[in-house]
């Protein structure tokens, strides 16, 4: 089995902070077993916000190109996913929904996921990748205005 990210352009790496794979079952409303799951490093579970997670190790975490999704193809993600599956066979896929995360909260600055955003660092990107933003538009734009009264300027 192999958990299925979807198309991500390029990724690339993804290091300085402790990332987590996370199984959240927010729409199962019944109770869950974890019983296998505490043997992954750093097990944590959240009631409140009805997830599962533990931390990659080191290294095996990438960042989609033009996007704050983070993806991870190592194989404990899956062994936690399918071991999750294993202790609670009445929770259908439709109730499940995993991702890899900062350990500081969910790094997705531009699209607020309503169960949980608390990640300063993710703002902090934000507005370092406005500011990138912000100054390649300026110089395009007084590139594109000295481009014009130059071509006024060679016709008179």
């Amino acid at each position: 089995m192999a958990l299925d990210w979807g198309s991500c352009f390029a990724p690339t790496e993804y290091t300085g902070r402790k990332t987590r794979f996370v199984v959240e079952y927010l729409a199962w409303n019944e109770p869950v077993s974890f019983g296998s799951l505490t043997k992954y490093f750093q097990f944590a579970k959240n009631d409140l916000k009805r997830r599962v997670s533990f931390v990659l190790p080191e290294g095996h975490t990438k960042r989609c190109q033009f996007s704050s999704r983070l993806l991870t193809y190592h194989p404990s993600a899956e062994f936690f996913l399918s071991d999750f599956k294993k202790d609670n066979p009445k929770i259908l896929d439709p109730f499940i929904r995993f991702y890899v995360m900062d350990d500081k909260g969910l790094d997705i600055p531009l699209v607020p996921n309503v169960s949980d955003i608390t990640s300063n660092t993710a703002i902090e990107e934000a507005k370092q990748g406005f500011g990138e933003l912000l100054k390649i538009v300026l110089i395009g734009g007084i590139g594109y205005f000295a481009f014009k009264e130059f071509g006024k300027r060679k016709r008179k």
